[in-house]
């Protein structure tokens, strides 16, 4: 159930970040005819002075207005890339796992010498009661 949800987010965001993309596109299209225009204006020698100090002055804010558009463009486009390297970083993550506990030996484990002089000692008083317990080993002590 989760992956249908995060499967329809996803394709939520595409169809968001698509429409995004073409306003983007129509936004600087209409702000380079504008900045295109001011210019005209300003170049023109029909405009009076004091008028072409304003389209001037318009033509370096829609100037500054289409950098942010395009800043803003940019930084989604990080974004996006962000968000697929993450998800990639993540099945990488899980992958790893998965071929780990694939993977899962028994360690190797070395016994310090005290333990092992214990366990000999406990081996070889388990085999003393052992061979006593033997009738054999019983008929050998009496001819003995």
């Amino acid at each position: 159930m989760d992956e249908d949800e995060g499967g329809e987010e996803s394709e939520v965001k595409k169809s968001i970040n698509a429409w995004r993309q073409s306003e983007r596109k129509v936004m600087i299209e209409t702000v380079q005819d504008l900045i295109q225009t001011s210019h005209k204006y300003a170049k023109s020698q029909y405009t009076p002075n004091a008028q072409r100090v304003r389209w001037t002055k318009l033509a370096g804010q829609l100037i500054w207005y289409k950098d942010q558009i395009l800043k803003n463009f940019s930084l989604e486009a990080l974004t996006v890339q962000l968000e697929a390297l993450q998800k990639r970083m993540v099945e990488s993550e899980e992958q790893r796992e998965r071929q780990s506990l694939s993977r899962n030996y028994q360690t190797i484990v070395f016994r310090k010498p005290e333990e092992r002089k214990a366990e000999e000692a406990q081996n070889a008083e388990t085999s003393k009661d052992s061979k006593s317990d033997d009738p054999e080993g019983a008929k050998e002590n009496l001819s003995s």
